[in-house]
């Protein structure tokens, strides 16, 4: 259905937010339907039994144990589904700390204490229905050593197996947690969504298998030393029930087809937990077409750029601004060419949410810097505060000039002087380091005390106040909390400037090219600054406030990108751009393509 025919039948309204419920539902129910044929392959999977040779296969396509196995996989997967649809996150959650890790598992107690337990509980339904379907030795939990009519004895294995469910759903639903896998990632749109669920179901498998190894692994060697202990405390539990006999058979930690269960029991067990939190990811992150629902699209796309209380719906309005833009050249004309509308162009409307995000970005990242810079105690002359942009401003001829008169002007050896004197001053002394440092002020109740307790540890050994001084400024980035949409704004906003030289019918972007420069250079210089590198080249080794640093590269990667292809499409029209001193300067190094 074209862009034109979708229009026709769409409705009056022009609410974003509006649109979205209905669409998350049926992505839900689709996502539903999906999972249906994964747990049947998840059930074959489960059901394979080498004993059949070369028959092994075909027997598990068929079976009665693949079903039974599918049903119970499809009922873990929606829960998974539904433990998603209310747990997820769009926007990174980030700590000014050293341990955010441990933070997030304290800021929710109660919703982290709920998802460990609901993978738990998952894991001993899924573990011993994979057990009785196999017909091994831990599905049963009695043995009757002297006889049917004799005393019960606890099954060794069993417990094993019990114990071993337990630990691999709350290590799951730990690192769930702690490497915030309920935080959406979204795929690339260039990608069909059945293409990027075929290309992540090898991840699964190859994940769910390290990991239940792993486990398997680190389970062994804690059953070895407290195995029996933990079976005498079983044992002694059961006695005030029924009568039992303690003398137990055997050791299943020496079973070489039990523990071969037990990984694969659990490979299987982790992998339908990683398909459905990947099947909710993709469908989720699908990009939605909502404001063709709309007779007036335009509007209806800003309102979803504005909707700021509502992230996942804020994340797929840009989302969808980025693909328009990058692939729709009738969308990017009818946005040029709608100007008559009393809150401005919609040209205006869109750069400015886009600049709003940039400038938000851009703010958070230079005050990091300013923090870092005054816990050094270094001597710095505060900046003086420039006046506030704004997309509809022209640019003043009288305050601008030409870039070939500017890039006459050779100032770089008093850029370079500027730097090598504030590197000087900001690494004369390292910051001190305190309690504060472990937490940011936000943190209450059982985070707070637990952080405290915890710094009250290490201050007190070297190797503790060496766990804490490991980095000087190991701290998630603030700016960095919403990674996606800075891409999807620099890329849609420099992507409409640089088609605007052949679509613009009315010039509405051109007034606007130093504005928006200006903005996207201070942006992309305080990514270089947080990540070590200023545009003379020069290393800031005082400002490292984020451990890893593959995000701002990325980030500042993406910004030159956009920055060249804006370069390499006005190279002609350069020199007559009025364009401020700064931004001149900065241009030229890109059309020199030393940048």
């Amino acid at each position: 259905m074209t862009y034109r025919n979708a229009r026709d039948r769409a409705v009056a309204s022009t609410d974003f937010a509006k649109f979205c419920p209905e669409v998350f539902r049926k992505r839900f129910l689709r996502a539903c339907f999906y999972q249906l044929f994964l747990s049947y392959c998840v059930g074959v999977v489960a059901s394979l039994n080498l004993k059949h040779g070369i028959y092994t296969v075909f027997i598990a396509l068929v079976s009665t144990r693949t079903f039974v196995y599918a049903v119970v996989s499809y009922g873990a997967a929606v829960v998974v589904l539904l433990a998603h649809a209310y747990l997820y996150r769009v926007t990174r959650t980030t700590y000014d700390s050293h341990f955010p890790g441990l933070q997030r598992l304290l800021r929710n107690p109660l919703s982290t204490g709920a998802v460990i337990g609901t993978y738990v509980a998952l894991a001993q339904a899924m573990f011993f229905v994979h057990g009785w379907i196999s017909g091994g030795h831990s599905a049963r939990m009695w043995l009757y050593p002297e006889g049917q009519y004799g005393p019960p004895q606890l099954n060794p294995a069993w417990l094993a197996s019990w114990l071993l469910a337990i630990a691999t759903g709350a290590s799951y639903g730990v690192q769930l947690a702690t490497d915030e896998r309920l935080q959406l990632s979204f795929p690339s749109i260039e990608q069909s969504r059945i293409h990027t669920l075929r290309s992540r179901i090898p991840t699964c498998f190859s994940r769910a298998l390290g990991f239940s190894k792993t486990v398997v692994l680190r389970f062994w060697l804690v059953y070895f030393i407290f195995g029996w202990f933990f079976y005498r405390i079983a044992c002694g539990f059961l006695a005030y029930v029924l009568t039992t006999t303690t003398y137990a058979v055997g050791n299943p930690l020496f079973s070489l087809s039990g523990v071969v269960f037990w990984i694969h029991s659990g490979s299987v067990m982790v992998v339908t937990w990683e398909i459905a939190h990947q099947v909710f990811e993709v469908i989720t992150t699908e990009p939605t077409h909502i404001n063709e629902l709309s007779q007036d699209s335009n509007l209806c796309l800003v309102n979803g750029l504005k909707h700021s209380k509502d992230q996942l719906i804020q994340h797929l309005a840009f989302q969808e601004l980025y693909r328009l833009v990058e692939f729709s050249p009738e969308r990017r004309v009818d946005i040029y060419t709608d100007i008559d509308r009393s809150s401005g162009s919609m040209w205006k409307q869109i750069s400015t949410q886009c600049i709003d995000v940039i400038k938000a970005a851009t703010n958070q990242l230079q005050a990091q810097q300013k923090a870092g810079a005054n816990a050094a105690n270094a001597p710095k002359k505060p900046a003086p505060e420039k006046a506030k942009l704004a997309i509809d401003s022209a640019v003043k001829s009288s305050s601008s000039t030409p870039m070939k008169s500017i890039l006459q002007q050779n100032n770089g050896s008093m850029a370079k002087a500027a730097v090598s004197s504030a590197n000087a001053a900001s690494t004369a002394n390292p910051p001190a380091t305190s309690a504060q440092a472990l937490f940011e002020p936000e943190a209450q109740g059982l985070e707070k005390y637990v952080l405290t307790l915890l710094w009250n540890t290490l201050a007190h050994s070297k190797l503790g106040e060496n766990v804490v001084l490991w980095s000087l400024h190991a701290r998630s980035m603030t700016a960095f909390a919403n990674f996606q949409l800075q891409v999807w704004a620099v890329r849609s906003l420099m992507r409409l400037i640089v088609c605007s030289i052949e679509e613009d019918r009315y010039g509405v972007v051109q007034g606007d090219i130093g504005t928006v420069l200006e903005v996207v250079f201070a942006y992309i210089s305080a990514l270089e600054k947080c990540i070590g590198v200023t545009e003379t080249g020069s290393e800031v080794r005082s400002f490292n406030i984020q451990t890893a640093l593959r995000q701002p590269q990325m980030l500042a990667q993406v910004v030159r990108n956009t920055i060249y292809a804006f370069t390499i499409k006005f190279y002609v029209h350069l020199e007559s751009l009025k364009l401020p001193v700064d931004v001149a300067r900065k241009l030229q190094t890109y059309a020199d393509f030393n940048a």
